[in-house]
């Protein structure tokens, strides 16, 4: 027999109830119950003292997203004062999508409590808002950590804006951890090439890191491309060996792939996988959105035995 939700009732009594309707074990039920449940019993006062610690929870994430948005417009007057180049205008843009997913995410949260404190005329009901209690603290608790390292991200992108060694001490890393890539895939591809049996998964793998290392090239170039039109219209230096740097890591990767590709055939499933990441891959152009690509190739390496589509190491670039 359904209860009033706003009756008190023995935490045993409500498990028995929802069990019957909802597709969990009792001891996964009495979990989320657990917030709402006083003394054995789930009551209307401890739900609604939930409801407020949740409130509370989602009010620190708005304040944190607010904190954001206020490092997003400086930084945006900041880029404002910058020159028209691409690789402002990318990181700019992908701080405002970064920040239009974070206020979309906060008004669902909103919206979500609101459903979990409306009517509840079943035990099954109060058991769903309490599950929908505990992901929206959860969510919440998501929106705050993101917030934190957007607001901290904004706050380096506007003294990278402002201070020319920032940007080509930047730069430079990137280049240094594309190179530590080329040479830990260079390892690899030597250990195929010696092998009597190469491993297909492994090979197939190392295939699909030298096109993304190929793109990261690509895009690394015009960055530099555009920092150092950036340097000359200010009259500052630019790091003389980033050109050559980058001519030698295209040269490597492409000496990588050409070693990968002269062997055994790939096989219809990694045939077709690594033909169809070439036809995705050839329509990206720089400044690359990185997060669409590394989505594409996640899908390429789900080939993989065990390997889900969002198991994937992704590009390292931003």
């Amino acid at each position: 027999m359904a209860r009033p939700a706003t009756e008190d009732v023995s935490v045993d009594v409500v498990v028995d109830e929802v069990a019957d309707r909802a597709d969990a074990d009792p001891e996964s039920i009495r979990r989320r119950l657990d917030p709402v449940t006083d003394d054995g019993t789930v009551t209307a006062a401890a739900f609604e003292s939930t409801v407020t610690d949740v409130a509370q929870i989602l009010a620190t994430a708005e304040t944190r997203v607010d904190l954001a948005t206020r490092a997003h417009e400086e930084a945006t007057d900041a880029a404002a004062e910058a020159p028209d180049l691409d690789v402002v205008d990318v990181r700019r843009r992908a701080f405002e999508a970064r920040l239009g997913d974070l206020r979309a995410e906060v008004e669902a949260l909103g919206d979500d409590l609101g459903a979990a404190r409306a009517d509840r005329e079943s035990p099954t009901d109060v058991y769903r808002a309490a599950v929908d209690l505990h992901e929206v603290t959860t969510g919440a608790q998501e929106v705050v950590r993101i917030a934190h390292d957007l607001e901290t991200e904004l706050e380096a992108f506007e003294a990278w804006l402002s201070s020319a060694n920032r940007r080509h001490d930047g730069l430079v890393d990137e280049i240094e951890a594309a190179e530590e890539s080329a040479e830990s895939l260079a390892e690899t591809v030597d250990a195929l090439r010696v092998a009597e049996e190469p491993d297909r998964e492994r090979r197939f793998d190392a295939a699909v890191q030298t096109r993304v290392l190929d793109l990261v090239v690509a895009d690394l170039r015009a960055e530099a491309d555009d920092l150092r039109a950036w340097a000359d219209r200010d009259d500052r230096s630019f790091p003389d060996d980033v050109g050559a740097r980058l001519d030698e890591l295209e040269t490597e990767v492409a000496a990588h792939g050409a070693a990968l590709a002269d062997g055994p055939d790939w096989g219809d499933l990694f045939g077709e996988r690594l033909d169809a990441l070439d036809t995705e891959l050839e329509a990206v152009e720089p400044p690359v959105a990185w997060a669409r690509v590394d989505d594409t190739v996640a899908e390429a390496r789900s080939a993989l035995s065990g390997a889900p589509a969002d198991e994937t190491a992704d590009s390292g670039r931003p």
